[in-house]
């Protein structure tokens, strides 16, 4: 027989409670409600293992809470509300969720600073939190140390979402597998929602089913997306009949062919478009500093130096979907700043080339640089041949040494452009779908190309398939399951893709 379920709801509040100064005095908040930090002066945990955050300051401070759940269940804190003022002008705050003990080690449940590039406040929404385990609270002045009004609210629950997320691994400009930590406990199935809309509401898009098991993670795989487009998803647990909350949204960026430009400027594209591991800075006449976009007014991205020890930060471009000697030149502007009176100490860092996003795949360093310059924008120019055809990824390695005085590098204006005529490049954007296929192998031909006959050759080199005409798919049913070629020939051109008949 299956447990009767029972979901607790906390009260409404609204409190002026102000936080307490140190973690052994934190404020315990017992209610859902509004609650008043006052000026943020109280003893930040320097030095102490497992923080969300560094530091970044000379003299840190923070403000402390504490919540203690009666049972198992959800937890939203935030600064974005309406007590708060938003934007870029109004309140910048800076929050951390941690668990352990006064004096450390901590755990960082998890932490946020910008709710977006256009919003500096800060919310964690939905963190699945235990019965009896103390959670703490911490907004520290990374930024300012502004009073401010944020929100809790706790919800009892027994069905979580997955609590942590990986980057989804792009297959080709048309498919992806997601990754995430398994629920605990384990559900039936997750639930996974995504859409190209980034405006499209949790459980109004595409909905497919991705297994839960005995796996430390859990993935699903999305093909037939628009090639080369950006999308959101979420992900909820599925424990039949009782369902988590929406985890997300999370974002998506399909690798692109070339040429490819980005300045940080397209709101529809969350500005970053695949960017990631730099900070988004929202440069106005009135920002600390005024007008530092490439340009004056505008967005960009930046990293910084550490007065502590060397840097070793590493930021990526999206995906780019790249052909066996095809010749790509990089470019990009950056610039360095050091608050006053402060004078900017030198940044290094290089530009990298990989097949993933990660230190480990990003063996190849295409260039060094060291910016020495806070006058103006400086551009750097590289270029790179990839040896077989595939997908690759572009990275800045910040590998600043450890300086005397905090320096931020600015970046913006990335550009790639490649050898290749724009006719190899339509040809080399044209994509299979779904891939592994059951039945029918669609054929994504977004540039109109004249395409005049399709082939399909097994491991062994033998034709299996040969349909002549201005196709966009093709039956494979009748195919044994294996690996297979497919040889899209159009007037401008032809290219071979490998696809699994399941």
């Amino acid at each position: 027989m299956k447990k009767t379920l029972l979901f607790i709801n906390l009260l409404f509040i609204a409190v002026s409670g102000f936080a307490q100064g140190t973690c052994a005095t934190s404020l315990n908040i017992t209610a859902n409600g509004d609650y008043v930090t006052g000026t943020v002066n109280g003893t930040h945990p320097t030095g102490q293992s497992g923080l969300c955050y560094g530091t970044n300051s000379a003299s840190p401070n923070a403000n402390w809470y504490t919540f203690t759940p009666p049972t198992n269940g959800i937890l939203t804190v935030t600064s974005a509300i309406a007590a708060t003022p938003g934007g870029t002008t109004g309140r910048d705050t800076r929050l951390s969720i941690l668990t352990g003990a006064c004096g450390g080690p901590w755990t960082c449940v998890d932490g946020n600073d910008d709710v977006s590039a256009s919003d500096y406040r800060s919310a964690l929404v939905d963190v699945p939190v235990t019965s009896g385990t103390t959670y703490y609270i911490v907004w520290d002045d990374r930024w300012e140390n502004t009073s401010f009004t944020f929100n809790l609210t706790f919800t009892g629950a027994s069905c979580f979402a997955p609590p942590l997320f990986y980057l989804p691994d792009y297959l080709s400009t048309s498919s992806v597998d997601l990754f995430w930590n398994q629920s605990a406990p384990v559900p039936t199935t997750y639930d996974v929602d995504w859409s190209t809309n980034f405006a499209t509401p949790a459980g109004s898009g595409t909905i497919v089913s991705g297994p839960a098991g005995a796996l430390a993670y859990s993935t699903a795989s999305i093909s037939g997306i628009t090639p080369s487009s950006n999308f959101r998803y979420y992900v909820r647990a599925n424990c039949n009949p009782e369902l988590s909350a929406w985890a997300g949204p999370f974002y998506g960026y399909l690798p692109v062919t070339l040429p490819y430009s980005n300045g940080f400027e397209d709101a529809s594209k969350n500005y970053t478009d695949g960017f990631i591991n730099f900070s988004l800075f929202s440069s106005t006449g009135t920002s600390n500093p005024a007008n530092y976009a490439d340009g004056g007014v505008g967005v960009c991205m930046y990293t910084f130096n550490s007065t502590t020890a060397a840097s070793d930060i590493r930021a990526y471009f999206r995906g780019m979907n790249l052909v066996a000697g095809e010749q790509v030149t990089v470019e990009f502007k950056t610039r360095l700043f050091a608050f006053a009176p402060d004078i900017a100490e030198p940044i290094s860092f290089n530009l990298t080339v990989g097949t993933g996003q990660g230190a480990a795949d990003q063996s190849t360093i295409v260039q060094s640089y060291t910016n020495t310059s806070d006058a103006a924008y400086t551009t750097h120019s590289a270029t790179f041949t990839a040896p077989t055809s595939g997908i690759y990824y572009f990275g800045i390695h910040n590998n600043t040494p450890q300086a005397a005085t905090e320096t931020f590098l600015f970046l913006d204006s990335i550009s790639l452009t490649t050898n290749l005529s724009s006719t190899d490049n339509q040809i080399s954007s044209l994509e299979i779908y779904p891939n592994p296929t059951t039945s029918v192998l669609n054929i994504s031909n977004n540039n109109n190309l004249d395409i005049k006959n399709i082939s399909v050759v097994d491991v062994n080199g033998r034709t299996v398939k040969n349909q002549a005409g201005s196709l966009t798919q093709i039956n494979v049913s009748d195919l044994n399951a294996g690996v297979y070629f497919v040889t899209i020939e159009a007037a401008e051109g032809k290219t071979t893709k490998k696809f699994i008949k399941q």
